[in-house]
């Protein structure tokens, strides 16, 4: 055999080789693959079922679970009962108890709670299609509508004005509940609903775009002669009266601080910076244009006081929230201003009145988060 019939037959052979061991190791890395994929998915599923386990050994309180179905929705909704009903068991909703009149803070409290629950049973918060809430008047709140949340789980709480332990203990996978979509009730005021959720619920509370605007017209145009914008700080009071002061309310144990706490509060923040814009908004603009004043009639150049006036509760509200820092008195409308404000936030400490029925429900070291200032004023 010549030279060059021995290259041709090694080339060949070489190619053949080449051949079969590029299907071998194809195939050898094709396995490799789907093992990879097969124990990736085992221990995916192995890790699902242990969290699965660890929830269903969890326990809790059937007082603070109210057990009905809501039928009457059910009926409401028939659309829910056909091939496109809604996948129930990912929702969390507001209970009907909302539509009882309360207004914005306490509003905002029940929102709280329910991205809270959402968040801790693993499921999306969202609002019933015909629901009318009118948080929507105010934010933005980017929450999907759903058609046909029910059949529902109501979620109760213990006391109003505490943080409700039993919700955490609950057995979201429990047969109770797993099938439906969770309603929460109640009025769920504590700062602790807040503490895990409050990047997910600023979201929510993005103000609408009228009322953004708005607000900062408002603060160009308050801007006093003189002062430039950088060279000063902000900070809002609300003065809530109105139904405070209603002789039913005060023997309940409900207060209102005087002006002596608003002067206290405010010479907490002249004493800290060398000049200071106090915007009030209140319910009562007689009673704070005659207490709410320069009591030491410091220079204008260090403080000027001005009051909001002929403005809806979500444009005031919105002032105070985008204020540098907060003087609050008593009520949710003003504890939330404060929040989203995340300033620094001097509250009235004499509220409720010690001995009070209303005090026998509350819970200070919920209510009020542990860096806001409490003041009270000297009698």
């Amino acid at each position: 055999m010549s030279r060059y019939q021995k290259l041709c037959l090694y080339a060949i052979l070489g190619l053949v080789m080449g051949f079969f061991t590029f299907i071998f190791f194809s195939g050898s890395l094709q396995d490799l693959q789907r093992n990879f994929y097969k124990i990736s998915k085992f221990g995916f599923r192995m890790q699902r079922n242990n969290e699965t386990g660890d929830r269903e050994r969890q326990h809790y309180n059937a007082s603070y679970i109210d057990s009905k179905t809501k039928h009457s929705n059910r009926a409401t909704h028939n659309s829910g009962e056909t091939a496109g009903q809604p996948e129930i068991t990912r929702y969390v909703s507001f209970d009907n108890c909302i539509k009882d009149g309360r207004r914005l803070g306490n509003l905002l409290f029940d929102l709280a709670a329910v991205i809270f629950v959402a968040e801790l049973s693993g499921r999306k918060a969202v609002l019933e299609k015909t629901m009318n809430i009118s948080l929507e008047n105010v934010f933005k709140l980017n929450m999907e509508r759903v058609k046909g949340l029910c059949p529902c789980q109501v979620i109760g709480e213990s006391h109003h004005l505490a943080y409700d332990i039993n919700t955490e203990k609950i057995a979201f996978n429990d047969p109770n509940i797993r099938n439906k979509t969770i309603l929460v009730a109640g009025f769920r005021q504590s700062w602790k609903y807040t503490l895990a959720i409050e990047r997910q619920l600023r979201k929510h509370l993005a103000f609408k775009d009228e009322i953004q605007n708005f607000t900062e017209n408002f603060f160009h145009e308050v801007i006093p002669s003189g002062w430039k914008r950088v060279g000063f700080v902000r900070v809002g009071i609300h003065c809530r009266r109105g139904d405070n002061v209603v002789q039913h309310f005060v023997n309940y144990g409900y207060t209102v601080p005087n002006g002596t706490y608003f002067y206290k509060a405010m010479k907490y923040f002249t004493d800290k910076y060398s000049r200071v814009q106090f915007i009030v908004t209140s319910d009562d603009s007689n009673w704070t244009r005659e207490h709410i004043v320069n009591a030491n009639n410091i220079s204008p150049n260090a403080i000027n006081i001005t009051y909001t006036a002929g403005n809806t509760a979500g444009q005031d509200f919105a002032i105070l929230s985008m204020c540098d820092h907060v003087i609050m008195s008593t009520g949710t409308y003003g504890w939330w201003a404060a929040w989203i404000a995340k300033g620094t936030t001097i509250y009235y400490s004499d509220w409720p009145r010690q001995g009070s029925g209303l005090a026998r429900h509350f819970n200070r070291e919920d209510f009020f988060p542990p860096n806001w200032i409490p003041m009270a004023y000297e009698k």
